[in-house]
């Protein structure tokens, strides 16, 4: 498991957007109009910042790679799963829950071209 970014569930992307960007963030992608990929400066991806409702629910929290996320989800039922495995354009992306109540995201690159694992200094 590598950690990747921080994720920020946002209602106002265009407005949160403007407050990295004033701390020296720059955009790195825009997946779509619900997604910004931004980095601290000229490295890798750092923080992403999503418009969605179960993100919003779920809160803010780490975003982890993982090679598979299907076949981590399949090896641990017991966890506290708030989604299960989703197809997205780059491969695969889940939620579990800490035992303290935190979202652990994960995020495997199984449909990308690499284009976005090299966002992350993903090969």
């Amino acid at each position: 498991m590598e950690l990747l970014c921080a994720m920020y569930p946002v209602e106002d992307l265009d407005t949160v957007a403007e407050h990295y960007r004033a701390l020296g963030f720059v955009d790195v992608a825009r997946p779509d109009e619900d997604t910004l990929l931004l980095s601290s400066g000229e490295g890798p991806v750092t923080v992403m910042l999503e418009r969605h409702p179960l993100e919003m629910k779920a809160g803010p929290g780490p975003v982890f790679h993982i090679d598979d996320v299907a076949a981590f989800h399949a090896e641990k039922p017991e966890l506290r799963w708030l989604l299960p495995p989703t197809e997205i354009a780059t491969g695969h992306y889940a939620v579990f829950a800490d035992p303290a109540g935190n979202p652990v995201r994960l995020v495997d690159f199984t449909r990308d071209s690499g284009r976005y694992a090299r966002l992350f200094h993903r090969r």
